[in-house]
């Protein structure tokens, strides 16, 4: 399973890094799982909000899951994500890509580049508190979680609950036992504020 999360100039650098190495940990635990970064377009150096440095070499593939932060939404300096709201490349590549990839999942106001991807209206979903209302006007039901699975779409609230919705991931694709190692190695506790549609499998 390839997961591909896309970082773009502005991004939370937490939203970013610490799911990736969950997922990273995670593939050296089940080899069929695969986690990059990948970018739109543009060079391959993207700089977080905070002005960390990441060198993308790869440009957005074909994965079976996709993996949206947030960043630069509260007190942001017009990077971020209200520019590529602006832009509209990404929110239309999501679009494009929700309909064949087996999860698109965010972090922090990463879900309102899914609302404007038109893919939360009656989809349960949260986000930054401090973004909640935005998120409303796309027509998400909100939920007051850190992490809300509502099957093919899977948000999570404020930065540190970017850890929270990779170990769930984790658990939900490949077990509980994965997300377990995962979990005890980097001394974190696994998810327990999880909003998850009712009907899905079990975890």
């Amino acid at each position: 399973m390839r997961i591909e999360i896309v970082v773009f100039d502005g991004f939370d650098a937490l939203d970013v890094v610490a799911p990736w190495e969950i997922f990273a940990r995670a593939s050296t635990i089940d080899p069929g799982l695969d986690v990059g970064m990948v970018r739109v377009d543009g060079p391959p150096v993207v700089s977080a909000a905070e002005g960390l440095q990441l060198y993308v070499a790869d440009e957005l593939g074909s994965p079976d899951a996709l993996f949206v932060p947030g960043g630069s939404w509260v007190g942001g300096t017009g990077s971020g994500v209200p520019r590529e709201i602006r832009r509209g490349t990404l929110p239309r590549i999501i679009a494009d890509m929700s309909g064949s990839v087996r999860w698109v999942a965010s972090v922090c106001t990463g879900a309102l580049l899914l609302g404007e991807a038109g893919i939360l209206g009656d989809r349960n979903a949260t986000t930054n508190p401090a973004a909640l209302e935005e998120l409303s006007r796309y027509g998400a039901i909100l939920r007051d979680n850190r992490v809300v699975d509502d099957g093919t779409v899977v948000t999570a609230g404020a930065v540190t609950s970017g850890i929270d919705l990779a170990l769930w991931l984790v658990q939900r694709e490949v077990g509980e036992p994965v997300a377990n190692k995962v979990a005890q190695a980097v001394a974190y506790p696994m998810p327990t504020d999880v909003w998850q549609q009712p009907g899905q499998r079990p975890n």
